[in-house]
């Protein structure tokens, strides 16, 4: 959830609509307070100066070494210096000594990280026919900072606080990929991931449900009526056929009589019981397919849609034939009742109720072909409630206490086939912990991915120093260095 809060923040703070980024990101915010990515960001999507702070001040106290808090905190005090006339000037050395900031502000609270650029670490060596940019990116003016340093990013300048960066990486290769870019140029990959639509109104896929339910619910009851009639009925008939015989005769009149009465159960009873079972089976699937819609599946979408569609197809053939019969009906029995009346019959036929009780029929038959028409559209209506939209993909690159955390994140990466951010966190991981053999033998192999086989080597090399016995980067080093070799 708090990912794609945070993605829908992102795009919604690149497009301009703060008040969506800050519900997003407010949400990012009340799920994970530590966040301090989210907080950087949620600091872009604010008006009130006051609140920016507070988001400011909540990041740094997150990351003491944060460059994009203290340039924002720098900011706000040469345009807001009321706001801090408490405070000593030099905010980036008081902020690492700072009390701990208010655990959330007034106004939004963010959950999700983004990928902070400055903070990733470069490669030993940069990617291999990468180009080469110096200088901030174009459009990555900070919207809040007056002046950004430009800090590396894999040859990229890092964006400013609060404003989502004009330039990524691509998570795969680390070519340079505008944001508005939904696949890399270099090797292929899809820049961007599926997000609900989370502002959309669900209310025509409630109705589209209730829609479809209710007549579901009442082919469930008429099934159940008509098997309850039935089976009175079968009895009363059954009764009857012995009621002139006496007690102790009966069970050997139906015995002598079984293949009578089987052919008459078989004749009359069971297409009866056949056309209930049809109904129940039409009451469960719609009532099926209506709960999935309500727990918003697509197979509940698709299954009240296919349902709903058989029915209009069905009645609105109906209504169809009816309309087309309906006057030659009512000429018929105009017809009939002067015949008769000139004949003088005394037939005791009410045409009348013939014609009003037919146009009835063809009245319920069109009301019932509209009530399924007006559910099809309601149900195209809600389609964009369950449907997702892609958003850019922005990686979290939130500095974490420990390599574990950065390695079990590469690891995620990679089985992804984000080689790329799998690489920058490996290397987080054995920066943190430089004597782990594990740490040092993945990022060998990222690195070999990345064709970097100098650096894979090295790693190899070093990982062995760690822990010679290891078989699996013994063999991992040796298949390398015949590579290079041949």
């Amino acid at each position: 959830m708090s990912t794609e809060a945070f993605q829908a923040g992102v795009a919604a703070l690149k497009s301009g609509n703060k008040a969506l980024a800050r519900q997003h990101l407010m949400q990012v915010v009340e799920q994970d307070e530590n966040n301090e990515q989210a907080w950087l960001y949620l600091a872009g999507a604010l008006d009130d100066p006051q609140e920016m702070r507070i988001s400011l001040e909540n990041a740094l106290h997150i990351n003491p070494q944060s460059s994009r808090a203290k340039q924002g905190l720098e900011w706000l005090r040469k345009q807001h210096p009321a706001l801090f006339v408490e405070q000593t000037p030099a905010v980036p050395e008081a902020a690492s000594a700072a009390p701990a900031a208010p655990a959330t502000p007034p106004a939004p609270a963010y959950t999700g990280a983004t990928l902070a650029l400055a903070d990733i670490p470069l490669a030993a060596n940069p990617i291999p026919d990468q180009p080469s940019a110096s200088g901030p990116a174009p459009g990555m003016q900070p919207p809040i900072v007056a002046q950004a340093n430009p800090v590396a990013f894999g040859q990229v300048a890092p964006p400013s606080i609060g404003e989502v960066p004009d330039i990524l990486p691509c998570p795969r290769c680390g070519a340079q990929t505008r944001y508005v870019e939904q696949r890399c140029r270099q090797c292929g990959m899809n820049l961007t991931i599926k997000t609900d639509r989370q502002t959309q109104s669900k209310a025509p896929l409630m109705v589209a449900g209730v829609l479809t339910i209710l007549p579901a619910i009442g082919w469930l009851i008429s099934a159940l009526g008509l098997f309850l009639l039935v089976s009175m009925a079968w009895g009363e008939l059954k009764k009857e056929m012995v009621a002139g015989i006496p007690e102790d005769r009966r069970a050997a009149f139906i015995e002598a009589n079984q293949e009578q009465i089987d052919m008459v159960f078989d004749r009359f009873v069971m297409p009866i019981l056949n056309v209930g079972a049809l109904w129940l089976l039409v009451g469960v699937i719609g009532i099926v397919v209506s709960i999935a819609l309500f727990k918003r599946t697509k197979f509940g979408y698709f299954g009240t849609l296919i349902y709903n569609l058989f029915f209009f197809v069905v009645w609105g053939f109906l209504a169809i034939v009816f309309a087309r019969q309906s006057s030659a009906m009512e000429a018929t029995f105009a017809q009939f009742s002067q015949s008769s009346q000139g004949a003088g019959s005394s037939m005791p036929i009410n045409f009348d109720a013939l014609i009003s009780a037919a146009k009835l029929i063809i009245q319920t038959v069109y009301f019932t072909a509209a009530y399924y028409f007006v559910t099809l559209i309601i149900l195209i209506f809600a389609w964009r409630s369950l449907s997702q939209k892609a958003v850019r993909f922005v990686p979290q690159f939130e500095e974490l206490a420990d390599g574990n955390g950065h390695f079990n994140r590469g690891v995620v990466y990679q089985k992804r086939g984000m080689w790329y951010l799998s690489m920058l966190e490996w290397e987080r991981a054995v920066k943190l912990n430089p004597r782990d053999s594990t740490y040092r033998h993945a990022l060998g192999l990222i690195y070999e991915q990345m064709k970097r086989p100098a650096d894979a080597l090295q790693q190899f090399e070093q990982a062995l120093t760690e822990d010679p016995n290891n078989l699996r980067i013994s063999q991992d080093r040796d298949r390398l260095v015949q590579t290079l070799r041949a």
